[in-house]
């Protein structure tokens, strides 16, 4: 499969996570939306329960909701921590807990002066990556979940595994925008960098996302911040990526499967689902006093 970017090593193991299968299926079983098109499938969401477990933080924030399951999933994983879940239009959930606090502002725009130590951010929100670490490094954010992690050519947003590779972002998506005197006017009113700071809140996802040109800068300010990235692996790895296309070339370098087919039947959910994998992430940012430099 080629190389694939590891920086450091977590605080668990591949036996850990096989160990820990048995105990995600059963609790899978009972998930409270059967069909979560469009949001997290069994690879990610067992990757997001084990390292959510792993980690065991007094503070999960959710940045993404969709229709719930990974909320529900978080509070199974860290009955004790304190959830906050970010969505935009949070009128899609299915699955609402009152023991969650949830609000319709980005990210960004959040009070997080009072940030107990080794809070975990699960961001599920499309945005682009590098500045999302940013905003973390700012925030005093150690522990950070990546779930759309897109590699080279694939993906509506700038992820660190494009980074990584030098690629930069380019989407005709990403691109549209509205009049140049509309663009100048956001500008005016809310600064160089409103785009990112008022999040999916004022612009669409569309507007949101502007030209990367390929670079290998922001690796290497990436780099000088992270004392850990990686690349959780599939549970078990389809031939086909979730585009269509051979998932053993170059562009799609990944971390070996934890298991090679055909798998237990107990697992099936995990074969069914393969082609949803999509490169998911675990960061630790180093804390110092330094922001990440802008690109």
């Amino acid at each position: 499969m080629g190389n694939w970017k590891s920086i450091g090593t977590p605080n668990w193991t591949r036996e850990e996570m096989i160990a820990s299968l048995d105990e995600f299926v059963s609790l899978y079983q009972q998930r409270p939306i059967q069909d979560n098109t469009g949001g997290m499938k069994a690879p990610h969401l067992f990757a997001v329960w084990f390292m959510a477990r792993a980690l065991d933080p007094p503070l999960i924030v959710e940045s993404g909701v969709w229709k719930g399951q990974g909320t529900w999933l978080l509070e199974q994983a860290c009955p004790s921590a304190r959830i906050i879940s970010l969505d935009p239009d949070l009128s899609r959930r299915i699955y609402i807990s009152d023991k969650v606090v949830y609000s319709n502002l980005d990210f960004s725009l959040q009070d997080w002066t009072d940030l107990p130590v080794n809070s975990l951010v699960l961001f599920d929100d499309h945005q682009n990556a590098y500045r999302r670490l940013q905003q973390c490094h700012w925030f005093g954010f150690k522990h950070i979940i990546f779930e759309d992690n897109y590699p080279v050519s694939q993906g509506d947003c700038y992820s660190l595994k494009k980074a990584f590779s030098h690629a930069g972002f380019s989407s005709s998506a990403g691109q549209r925008t509205t009049s140049l005197t509309n663009r100048l006017l956001r500008r005016l009113i809310y600064g160089l960098n409103a785009r990112y700071r008022l999040g999916l809140n004022i612009h669409s996802q569309e507007e949101l996302q502007e030209k990367i040109p390929p670079n290998a800068f922001d690796a290497t300010m990436i780099e000088k911040k992270l004392e850990t990235y990686y690349e959780f692996p599939p549970v078990v790895q389809h031939s086909l990526t979730r585009w269509g296309d051979p998932w053993d070339q170059p562009a799609y370098p990944t971390s070996p499967p934890l298991f090679n087919q055909p798998i237990p039947i107990q697992w099936r959910h995990f074969e069914l689902e393969s082609k949803f994998y999509n490169w998911i992430c675990y960061v630790k940012l180093k804390q110092d006093d330094r922001l990440l430099s802008e690109s």
